[in-house]
Order: structure tokens, then C-alpha cells, then sequence
């Protein structure tokens, strides 16, 4: 209701008439060209999206803005049920109460813009990195026979998965090329380094390096010099290495009163999980999946939050940027919030 309530008594955010006038010419020639004849590759499948609704039931403001309400209200039903397939449905309940409630994300998904679709692939993905990660022990070969081979395949069905979302994620918005490191490294922390050779893992992963290269290329080639005029004037990314001026554009996310509480329970969970871990020997594949969930989702959002900290150039620090994983601070604090009221 709020998402569709701003939708239409909020007038265009100024990025919303770029969204619209491409989708306008994708309908016009089958791809968002400009007038000038370059391609625009902001978003791109969002693009095709809003074209796809403005086909259906004609092109305007609210047509245009109703995509972002569905996957708007789409994400809230996904960290629903990844909050209580991997921890529990408290957890699951939390999140998505706090996700339905986040200004930001009401904001977003009442735009004509790619944000609302690209949180809700991106979440989608991470859920399926971890989700794939489950059978590290089966497909292994520590399971001979047919039920070791069953484990294999099912392991190459669930790491396909996670790729499609992932580069359904990736051409909804390029800023997911910034959960790949962190997925991987997830991986190899899992299950070692030989994990990411086998025969029913690295071919999603081929699949996904792939898929890089062509939305480069799309950039590239869609955009002539573009990119490299960009990065020569306004870099997106370079050795800034300057936290205490990044920081104010990302602390009001996560320090601001109404914030913190969740914040301090996100921290109180991964301590808790750290705990466990150490207990546990450092195995981290050994201990409670509530546990697991925690640190994987805290690991993807914490190296998402300092490489925009630390590395993102000084004109592109918006609050926007980081949204693409605020479901991992919800569904983290949530996991906090409930651990903590099991604990008294």
C-alpha cells in the first residue's frame, strides 16, 4: 500500500524520464538507442521490463513505476522466506516487516527505475550461492555410487541457478559485479579452494565470468568511450582510500536512532556466530546453519559496505548504491533480534 501510494501522488524522480524515454524507444526499435545512436545500458533488463509493461497497458509514469512495486513487494516475500528457510520464521518475519517499513525501499520500489529489481535478483542470488554451498560434503565424492552421483548433479543444478540470478541481477544493474569476490571467497571459506574445480561447480561459474564479459561489452560497444571518459573525470572506482569522507554518505543507513538498534543486533549476531565458529575448531561448514547463515550474509554485506568505503570514487557516494544489500543488514539484525530473545 505505502509502495503503491507513493507511486502515484510522487512526482518523477529526474532519473524516471530516462528510464521511460528508453523504454519508449525499446518499444519504438527493439533497444533503448537514443537519438544520438547510443545505446542506453543503464539497467538494461529493467528497460525491457518497463518496455514490456508500458506493451501491455500503454506507456506511462504509472505503467512505468508498476514493475518496481511488484518486485518491490516480490522482495519482501523472498527475505521472508530465506529468513526462515535459513534461520528461522521469527527471523523471516523481522526481516520482512523491517524491509516493507524501510524508506528507502518504499522509495525505490515506486520508481520507474532498475533498484527494486536488482535488490530483489541480488537477494534471490545470495540466497542461491548459499543454498548451493549445502552440498559441499555429498558431491565431494565422500558418497560413492548412485547417491554420490545424485548429490553431484543436484549441487550442478543448484550452482546453475545461482548463476542465472546472478547475471539476471548482473543486467538488471552492473554494480552485482561487487558480490562476485565476496560469493567466491564465501566458497573456498566453506569448503576449500578445490571446491570451486569441480564438475558441478565451475561451469556456473564460466557461466557467470561469461556473462560479464558480454555486459562489458555491451558498455563497451553500446557506449563508445564512454566508460573511459568516465573513469578518466568522474572514476568510479580507484584507490581512494578515504573512509572518513566516505563514511557520512552511508552512516544515516546504518548509525541514524530509529537504524541502530538493528544494527547493534546485526553486530551482537555475528559475534555470537564468531563464537560458535571458535568453538567449533574454525570449521565454519561444521556449525549451526543459523549460525552459517549469519556470517555469510553479514560477510557479503560487510565487503560490499568497504569496497564503497574505501574504493568507490568520491562523486558516486550515494545511499542507493548500497542497497542491493540491505536485505543481508535486515535478515543479519533480525537474526540478532531473535537470538537475543531466546537468550533471556
Amino acid at each position: 500500500w505505502l509502495r503503491w501510494q507513493y507511486a502515484q501522488t510522487i512526482s518523477l524522480y529526474v532519473d524516471e524520464f530516462t528510464t521511460l524515454w528508453a523504454a519508449r524507444r525499446t518499444l519504438e526499435l527493439g533497444a533503448p538507442l537514443m537519438p544520438s545512436g547510443v545505446l542506453y545500458t543503464r539497467g538494461l533488463l529493467a528497460t525491457y521490463v518497463t518496455a514490456l509493461a508500458g506493451a501491455l497497458a500503454g506507456l506511462d509514469y504509472i505503467t512505468g513505476r508498476v514493475p518496481s512495486i511488484l518486485f518491490g513487494l516480490a522482495t519482501i516475500a523472498a527475505i521472508f522466506a530465506a529468513g526462515r528457510r535459513e534461520w528461522n520464521t521469527r527471523v523471516g518475519w523481522l526481516a520482512a516487516l523491517g524491509l516493507a517499513l524501510l524508506p528507502e525501499a518504499i522509495v525505490w520500489s515506486g520508481r520507474a527505475r532498475f533498484y527494486a529489481q536488482l535488490q530483489f535478483f541480488a537477494l534471490l542470488a545470495l540466497w542461491a550461492a548459499f543454498w548451493a554451498m549445502e552440498e559441499g560434503r555429498g558431491a565431494r565424492g565422500e558418497l560413492g555410487g548412485a547417491r554420490g552421483e545424485g548429490r553431484v548433479r543436484k549441487t550442478a543444478r543448484r550452482q546453475l541457478v545461482f548463476a542465472g540470478l546472478f547475471l539476471l541481477a548482473l543486467f538488471s544493474q552492473e554494480e552485482t559485479v561487487l558480490l562476485y569476490p565476496p560469493i567466491v571467497i564465501a566458497m573456498i571459506v566453506w569448503h576449500g579452494w578445490r571446491y570451486l574445480l569441480r564438475r558441478d561447480v565451475w561451469p556456473a561459474h564460466l557461466l557467470i565470468l561469461a556473462g560479464m564479459a558480454l555486459r562489458f561489452a555491451v558498455e563497451i560497444l553500446g557506449q563508445p568511450g564512454f566508460f573511459e571518459t568516465i573513469q578518466a573525470e568522474r572514476p568510479y572506482v580507484g584507490l581512494i582510500l578515504d573512509v572518513a569522507a566516505a563514511w557520512p554518505a552511508y552512516a544515516s543507513l546504518l548509525v541514524a536512532p530509529e537504524r541502530l538498534p538493528w544494527t547493534l543486533a546485526g553486530l551482537l549476531a555475528v559475534t555470537v556466530a564468531l563464537i560458535a565458529l571458535g568453538r567449533g575448531g574454525w570449521r565454519i561448514a561444521g556449525i549451526d546453519r543459523f549460525h552459517q547463515a549469519t556470517l555469510f550474509f553479514a560477510w557479503i554485506f560487510g565487503f560490499v559496505l568497504l569496497f564503497i568505503l574505501t574504493l568507490v570514487g568520491g562523486q558516486w557516494r550515494e545511499t542507493r548504491y548500497l542497497f542491493l544489500v540491505q536485505t543481508g543488514w535486515l535478515l543479519v539484525g533480525a537474526a540478532g533480534m531473535t537470538w537475543l530473545v531466546d537468550a533471556v
